[in-house]
């Protein structure tokens, strides 16, 4: 054979193999842009997904602390107002005197109770800044009475709001609202089930000058990230999720219970205006409605007493005792 013959069929040769690796290399590099897409995807989907989850979850613990503040402003305030007007108060006759032996008219319990309703009323008017953002997410969260009840409203709202900010979830879900400095969504993502932030997306640009293997193997190190983001905002998700639900629980109980207390101090407010103000002067049916009314305020302080959520900002698992509590019906 020719040498120039033999010569010609080895570049040939040599060619077609250029030619071959080139449209491998090319198929690989259409793999890896494929793959880095999808990974976008995933991360955009995920992320997207916690982020309505934790814009529902604030809104549900907003509502309740908003209704705890409205309840302590409003009803809590005509219950006091009316009752701890009452003497020689006897509870010996009442279903209930156990838990009504600490909630006479001139007890601790019900200074602290009053203070409370003062300060909340004060916070519904705006008084000292009001309450927004972190500080209902707060009371939303925590003990409104123990917080409420013993401070002043400027420094109720401080502590609320302090409370809020040191409390990595609160401070997501309260987003950058808190006046003490909130996290917002991208310090928020570190918050529940150990997130980090999201992975940085691969833009299709990266694939136009780099070698097809070194684009596969960035491609596939970035959706292991994406999965393994997805999975982390799949736990916070459930969650955020658990907190929302266990808080429209319990706001849905004191909207309703304290519906009852409205037709309760109604009552209560007639005994006193036709029976004067001495517990001895009320027939027992009387005696037994305004003890009747008085355990529903205690009940309704326990419920809005109760945490929602852990310090570490989970959903504390001893909530769902108050569909438990005395007077609480299904």
């Amino acid at each position: 054979m020719p040498i120039p013959f033999l010569i010609g069929a080895g570049a040939l040769l040599v060619g077609g193999l250029g030619v071959a690796g080139g449209l491998a290399a090319k198929e690989t590099m259409d793999e890896a842009k494929k793959l880095g897409e999808k990974g976008d995807r995933l991360i955009a989907t995920a992320k997207s997904r916690c982020e309505r989850e934790q814009q529902a979850t604030s809104a549900a613990i907003e509502k309740l602390g908003s209704t705890k503040v409205h309840i302590l402003s409003n009803n809590m305030s005509a219950f006091l107002d009316s009752f701890r007007k009452l003497k020689n108060v006897d509870f010996k006759h009442s279903v209930g005197l156990d838990e009504l032996r600490d909630f006479m008219p001139q007890s601790d319990q019900l200074r602290k109770l009053e203070q409370a309703s003062i300060t909340a009323l004060d916070l519904s008017k705006g008084y000292g800044g009001g309450l927004a953002g972190g500080g209902l997410t707060a009371l939303g969260a925590y003990g409104a009475v123990g917080a409420l009840g013993t401070a002043s409203t400027g420094t109720a709202i401080g502590t609320l709001g302090g409370a809020a900010a040191t409390n990595a979830t609160l401070a997501w879900l309260g987003g950058g609202s808190l006046a003490t400095g909130g996290l917002g969504i991208a310090g928020g993502t570190a918050v529940l089930g150990g997130l980090v932030a999201a992975p940085a997306l691969l833009v299709g640009a990266y694939f136009l000058n780099n070698k097809a293997d070194e684009a596969m193997s960035k491609a596939k190190t970035h959706y292991a990230k994406a999965e393994e983001f997805d999975a982390k905002c799949s736990k916070s998700c459930s969650l955020l999720a658990a907190i929302r639900e266990r808080g429209e629980q319990i706001t849905n109980l004191l909207f309703r219970m304290d519906g009852d207390f409205t037709f309760g101090i109604r009552d209560m407010k007639g005994i006193i205006g036709r029976r004067g103000t001495d517990w001895r002067s009320f027939a027992r049916e009387e005696q037994e409605h305004i003890a009747a009314v008085a355990m529903t305020a205690k009940t309704l302080k326990l419920i809005m007493d109760t945490p929602l959520c852990r310090e570490d900002g989970t959903l504390d698992p001893n909530s769902d005792r108050v569909f438990s509590l005395p007077g609480v019906r299904g």
